[in-house]
C-alpha cells in the first residue's frame, strides 16, 4: 500500500515539474482542456443520479409495460373441464297397471218379488209368502189370486187390502197373482219367535210361530166406523172357506185364539191375557 501512494506522489511531482517546464501559452491550453476533462467527468454522474433524467424512467417504464403487455397478451391456458363419465341408469322395473276390480253388486234374492203381475208355474212358484206393509189402509197392499188375466171380476180367486205384516198362500191351481207391494217366498214355514210378544198390532200372526195361543184384549171406539175387524183363519189363501170366526168389534172386545188355529188377522192394537 505504502509502494502505491508513494508512486501516485512521484507521478504528481512529475507532472508538476513538467508543466512549469511549459510557456505560458502551454500552461494555459493545458489547464483548458484540464477543465474540459474535468467538466466532462462531473457531468456523467449528475446526468446518472438527477431525477429529471428522460432516459432511465422512460427506459424503465418501457420494460414495465412491455411485461405487461406481455402478461395481458399471453391467452390463458385452457382449463381442462372433466369429462362426464357415462353412468348406469337403472333399468326401471315395469309396474303392472292396476285392474279395476268390479264393485260387488248386490245379487238380488230369487225370493223375493217387486210389485206386478206373475204367471205361477212360470214367474213364480206356490207356496207361502209374507209382505210388509204400514198399519193404516192408505199404506196398505191390494193383492189378487186370479184364474186368469182377463181382468174381470169372476177371475179373482181371493184378494185384500192388506196392513202391516200379512201371509197370501199361492195354490198350484192359481193362473196368476198380482200385488201393489213387494213380497217375499217363504220355502218353509218359519221358526217360532224366542219370546212371543205381549201386544201386538194390525197384521197377520201365524198361531204358534208370531204370537201365541190364547186370549186376547182390544179396546176401539163404539162407532161401527171406529170397529176393529178381526179373522180367525184356517189357512192363508183368504177364502171365505179359510174363516174360522171373524167380527167388526166395537168397544171393549176379546178374541180367544185356538192352538189350532194357523193365523190370527187384526185391523187393531190387541194385548195378550193368558
Amino acid at each position: 500500500m505504502n509502494e502505491n501512494i508513494e508512486r501516485k506522489g512521484n507521478i504528481v511531482s512529475k507532472f508538476f515539474g513538467w508543466y512549469k517546464s511549459k510557456k505560458l501559452l502551454g500552461k494555459i491550453v493545458i489547464i483548458f482542456i484540464a477543465l474540459t476533462v474535468l467538466t466532462c467527468l462531473c457531468s456523467v454522474p449528475a446526468a446518472l443520479l438527477s431525477p429529471s433524467s428522460d432516459k432511465t424512467p422512460t427506459a424503465i417504464a418501457g420494460v414495465i409495460d412491455e411485461s405487461v403487455s406481455q402478461e395481458n397478451s399471453a391467452e390463458p391456458e385452457a382449463t381442462t373441464i372433466p369429462e362426464k363419465t357415462a353412468t348406469d341408469i337403472p333399468t326401471p322395473i315395469p309396474t303392472k297397471e292396476p285392474t279395476n276390480t268390479p264393485i260387488p253388486t248386490n245379487t238380488p234374492d230369487p225370493n223375493i218379488f217387486r210389485p206386478g203381475t206373475y204367471i205361477v208355474m212360470q214367474d213364480i212358484q206356490p207356496g207361502l209368502y209374507k209382505g210388509q206393509v204400514g198399519t193404516n189402509i192408505f199404506d196398505s197392499c191390494y193383492w189378487e189370486r186370479l184364474t186368469d188375466l182377463s181382468g174381470e171380476f169372476g177371475s179373482i180367486i181371493a184378494n185384500d187390502n192388506s196392513i202391516g205384516q200379512f201371509y197370501i198362500q199361492i195354490a198350484e191351481t192359481d193362473y196368476a197373482f198380482s200385488s201393489t207391494c213387494q213380497f217375499a217366498y217363504l220355502p218353509e214355514i218359519p221358526k217360532p219367535v224366542e219370546e212371543f210378544p205381549k201386544t201386538i198390532g194390525p197384521g197377520m200372526y201365524l198361531v204358534g210361530i208370531d204370537i201365541q195361543p190364547g186370549l186376547y184384549k182390544g179396546q176401539v171406539g163404539e162407532d161401527i166406523l171406529d170397529s176393529c175387524y178381526w179373522e180367525r183363519s184356517r189357512s192363508a189363501l183368504h177364502e171365505l172357506g179359510s174363516i174360522i170366526a171373524n167380527n167388526n168389534s166395537t168397544g171393549q172386545f176379546y178374541i180367544q185364539v185356538a192352538p189350532t188355529d194357523f193365523a190370527l188377522k187384526v185391523a187393531c192394537d190387541l194385548e195378550f191375557q193368558n
